[in-house]
């Protein structure tokens, strides 16, 4: 625990405890976090289109059904589908703003 030291001009100077994560979120206040700093830079990056071209209609049918049963849109459900096998992306609300 880190220690803050009042200074009294009239008497006895007092050290006052202060719990240390206090101090690291007071060296740390404003500094983007890792995650954070990620997110940021997901959600300004320039859009492009995602397609893929002559997949059987079943499996187009398939996907279309499975996102509608999780009560998602395509892009969510590809997203979820991209983090079920391990692709490090953000929850959908923290990569759209409108979302949040």
């Amino acid at each position: 625990m880190g220690k803050k030291i009042e200074i009294n001009l009239f008497g006895k100077d007092t050290v006052v405890p202060v719990p240390d994560n206090a101090i690291i979120e007071e060296y740390t206040r404003g500094l983007p976090s890792v995650s954070g700093a990620k997110k940021e830079a997901l959600r300004r990056a320039p859009r492009t289109q995602l397609s893929f071209t002559n997949i059987p209609i079943p499996v187009k049918k398939s996907f279309e059904i499975e996102a509608k049963k999780h009560g998602m849109g395509l892009k969510d459900f590809l997203y979820y589908c991209m983090r079920a096998g391990g692709v490090d992306i953000p929850d959908n609300q923290e990569l759209d703003a409108r979302k949040r």
